[in-house]
């Protein structure tokens, strides 16, 4: 969130999504087969989320505004795309872990992007639009 309001911290967010997603590579590495089946999937999909995470922090963090231009609307949807995923990820592991079973599961994985998707598409679309005039 910090990266919102200071984007000289965005390579601290890229170096830390890259970290997320080798650390997660490794723990479903050294687990494998020792999880249900249903684990084992939804990990996998957070593995194949924080890497597009990974991914998007990185190109936010390559085409990062000066210190005195505001943010582009490019910049704006990779933060945001990241925040909401690690609520997205935080939410399905406390799912998982009420046992609440896979329609809860779903649910945590849906219900933060459909309502963070709100707020970021009106931050992306504030920064697309032309200057006013000033008279």
């Amino acid at each position: 969130m910090a990266a919102f309001r200071y984007p000289v911290l965005i390579g601290t967010h890229a170096v830390g999504t890259v970290l997320m997603s080798v650390t997660l590579a490794g723990v479903l590495w050294v687990g494998r087969g020792r999880n249900a089946v249903v684990l084992d999937v939804v990990f996998l999909a957070l593995l194949v989320l924080s890497l597009v995470m990974s991914y998007r922090s990185v190109r936010a963090w390559q085409h990062r505004s000066a210190v005195s231009e505001s943010t582009s609307a490019g910049y704006v949807a990779a933060v945001g795309f990241n925040c909401i995923s690690l609520v997205t990820g935080l939410l399905a592991i406390a799912v998982l872990r009420t046992g609440w079973g896979p329609v809860a599961i779903i649910a945590a994985g849906v219900l933060p992007t459909l309502i963070g998707r709100i707020p970021l598409n009106r931050a992306v679309h504030a920064r697309q639009r032309p200057p006013l005039l000033k008279v």
